[in-house]
């Protein structure tokens, strides 16, 4: 079992190595709170027969191939095996081939049932699911404990170096007076020994903004910690979110990640609608390309700068011979209930269609240094969309 916390640029490449025909992706989505209940067993069950049923009528697959996959690796069992019952998931992308340990890949971001033989795995669910859990900081504020947390795809785990925790042991304005004095005036220098504080604060925030190369920050604290920490702070363009204290300062890392989700959606819608404003000031400045055969042609031409998807699109396609033209197919609708089919037909890539056209378009888009962005489906009027270099 892998998570996409564990993804490498060179485990990607090893993933998107050739491999003799078939490397089988088989991708599902789960139920997040229920890991592997009855709906996911019977959704990856549907999905292998489908696999299986794919195999035997694919003319291409050499027969000690087929019968290995059938019997050994598309078998759900061997598949749930491979899981993280504990860790919760939104999907699972699975890789099979012969002669390979079969490889489920756990994520935290939305996929649709498939089944893809070709001669690479599909990655292009992890590339999504790794944009979806990009590293960010969390900083909780508080005049009895400051900590940090570093945070990925949901999970925190607290930073304990560079001077975190700390305890400001900045004393209330009551401390020097016996019992409670409503309304009391704070003592005389409190606000400076706050804000020498959260001086001291933020020159320890510097290192880690430079480990992780200009990471959002969110920020947990009172009103007036939150308005005196932005008013001097040197990181406060990189503040993407704020929420209130409430106790967070001594909550368990689970509880904190749990209440910075909608700060965490939040700022990825912003960056979406961000990205949806640059295509329309590039359309323009005729800097725009949509829909596939147009994006595609303008990638083969590595004239992209960047190129947004949305998360579900499948395209079928016929691939010119000179590998700039793109004739958009009709996508063979994936079957997955155990009901034969009434007519048995070749295989789409027999007449020379590929169902693997996304995926071809974001590598190729990546290999030609475009910067690439999946996003919620119906963001995009054809489902993808490019902003041009010229």
């Amino acid at each position: 079992m892998a998570h996409i916390s564990d993804l490498t640029p060179e485990i990607l490449a090893a993933l998107r190595t050739p491999r003799p025909y078939p490397a089988i992706t088989l991708a599902m989505p789960t139920e997040r709170d229920f890991p592997f209940g009855e709906k996911d067993r019977i959704m990856l069950r549907d999905l292998t027969i489908e696999a299986k049923r794919q195999l035997a009528e694919d003319p291409d697959v050499e027969r000690g191939a087929a019968l290995e996959l059938r019997d050994r690796m598309l078998v759900p069992d061997v598949i749930e095996d491979a899981t993280d019952p504990v860790r919760a998931h939104d999907a699972l992308v699975i890789y099979v081939t012969p002669g390979e340990d079969v490889q489920v890949w756990q994520l935290t971001s939305p996929v649709t049932p498939r089944v893809e033989f070709a001669t690479v795995f599909l990655t292009r669910y992890l590339v999504a699911a790794e944009q979806r859990s990009q590293p960010y900081l969390v900083l909780v504020l508080d005049q009895e404990m400051c900590r940090l947390y570093r945070g990925s795809d949901r999970q925190l785990v607290e930073v304990k170096e560079h001077g975190f925790p700390d305890s400001p042991q900045i004393p209330s304005p009551e401390d020097s007076l016996p019992g409670p004095i409503p309304h009391s005036a704070p003592y005389e220098g409190h606000g400076e020994r706050v804000k020498q504080y959260l001086r001291t604060v933020d020159a320890r925030l510097k290192p880690v903004m430079k480990e992780y190369n200009g990471a959002p920050l969110f920020v947990i604290g009172s009103d007036k910690m939150l308005s005196a920490f932005k008013g001097l702070n040197g990181h406060a363009h990189l503040i993407a979110g704020a929420l209130p204290l409430t106790g967070m300062n001594t909550r368990p890392a689970a509880e904190v990640a749990e209440r910075c989700e909608p700060l965490l959606a939040d700022f990825h819608a912003r960056q979406v609608a961000e990205a949806v404003a640059e295509l329309d000031a590039a359309r323009a400045q005729d800097k725009y390309a949509s829909g596939a055969p147009q994006v595609w042609t303008a990638v083969a031409d590595k004239r992209v700068r960047r190129l947004l998807v949305e998360e579900s699109l499948v395209l079928a396609g016929r691939v010119g011979g000179d590998g700039r033209e793109l004739e958009v197919m009709p996508f063979p609708e994936p079957v997955t209930l155990p009901e034969p089919k009434p007519d048995v037909e070749p295989p789409a890539r027999a007449s020379g269609v590929a169902t693997d056209i996304v995926e071809q378009l974001v590598e190729n888009a990546m290999l030609a240094e475009s910067r690439v962005m999946f996003v919620p489906d119906g963001t995009l009027p054809d489902g993808v969309a490019a902003v041009l270099r010229y």
